[in-house]
């Protein structure tokens, strides 16, 4: 990948055909002498270290800010670990925990078996776990989307030219309708404001080709299942001593923010609206992190137990992703 002078790079392998500017919605071409994605009426952008820039600084207006500075300032940095920020602050990642979410991520890979040209990875961070790292090996190239520089800039490391990235907004995506074969969405919409989540959701499907697939993570805030799951750990596991935090989060900036904005809606709000699309529930995690470090024991019985859930899941997907903690929801566009 030629990473050129001055901070001014451009991949040769950016597929400028699937580019539109977010705005005005016109097709969008690569002026490489003057490091900008052009569009073909409007404005222009910024393409620098082959990443196109479509999001302005951040603002006190923007409703976004929280996440934004979150990401960029602390998120996606090293912890003492090795680990990102994010992962240290917000995952259980001792060794039965993790294991769980790593074969719950893994049993959603079949999603993409079909594999394709492009698959969109809508708010990608730094593409933290090698399970979701191949999700894209079926596809030509992995359009990455997020609003952290920092994190599109580890994303380019890890998939070189293989990858595409761009610095945009899920409610405004710089891609063309009906141009990606396929979309992965993990745990990001819920951090948007409420009032922008459905648009996001309609935004990952308008992008898809027709007979797409989207998988999109999400959080319900109060799962029944959950609940009646905390009580049979609690009874079969007794009460535990809660996991030893990773670490404390430092970042060098002087007023951080300490966390993304987390605003998960209801069942209820998900099937309310009049989606364009027609979508079914399999499920990522019928529990979140935080029952896992409460209630789960880093041993055998741990194990065991998260055995059992990983049972119920593969099992009653549907059910579990309708009442369980983190669904995954899949949307499809129907083939013309």
């Amino acid at each position: 990948m030629d990473t050129g002078g001055a901070g001014r790079g451009t991949s040769m392998n950016l597929p400028s055909e699937i580019l539109r500017c977010p705005f005005t919605g016109s097709a969008l071409t690569l002026d490489v002498k003057n490091a900008l994605l052009r569009a073909d009426a409007g404005p222009a952008y910024s393409y620098a270290n082959n990443i196109g820039h479509f999001l302005a600084p951040v603002t006190d207006a923007d409703l976004n800010k929280a996440t934004r500075a979150f990401y960029d300032e602390v998120g996606w940095s090293k912890h003492a670990s090795g680990l990102y920020n994010d992962t240290a602050k917000f995952v259980d990642t001792r060794s039965v925990s993790l294991d769980f979410t790593r074969a719950c991520m893994r049993r959603l890979k079949k999603h993409f078996h079909k594999g394709g040209q492009f698959l969109l990875d809508a708010g990608c961070g730094p593409i933290a776990h090698d399970e979701l790292l191949e999700y894209g090996e079926g596809f030509e190239q992995r359009i990455c989307v997020d609003l952290s520089v920092a994190a599109l800039s580890e994303a380019q490391r890890k998939l070189g030219d293989k990858g595409v990235y761009l610095q945009g907004d899920l409610t405004k995506l710089p891609v063309e309708t009906g141009s990606v074969d396929a979309a992965m969405c993990y745990h990001v919409i819920y951090q948007l404001p409420p009032e922008l989540q459905a648009k996001a959701f309609t935004e990952i499907w308008r992008v898809l080709k027709p007979g797409g697939v989207a998988v999109v993570v999400y959080w319900w805030p109060e799962s029944k299942l959950a609940w009646r799951i905390e009580r049979v750990a609690k009874m079969l596991l007794g009460t535990q001593k809660p996991a030893e935090p990773t670490g404390q989060v430092v970042s060098a900036a002087p007023t951080p923010a300490e966390t993304p904005d987390h605003n998960p809606l209801s069942l209820e709000w998900f099937q309310s609206q009049p989606w364009p699309f027609r979508y079914s529930f399999d499920t990522y995690r019928v529990v979140d992190n935080d029952f896992m470090k409460n209630r789960i024991p880093n041993n055998w019985k741990g194990a065991l137990f998260l055995k059992g859930l990983m049972l119920l899941q593969k099992l009653a997907p549907s059910y579990c992703g309708k009442h369980g903690e983190m669904p995954a929801i899949i949307i499809r566009k129907d083939a013309k």
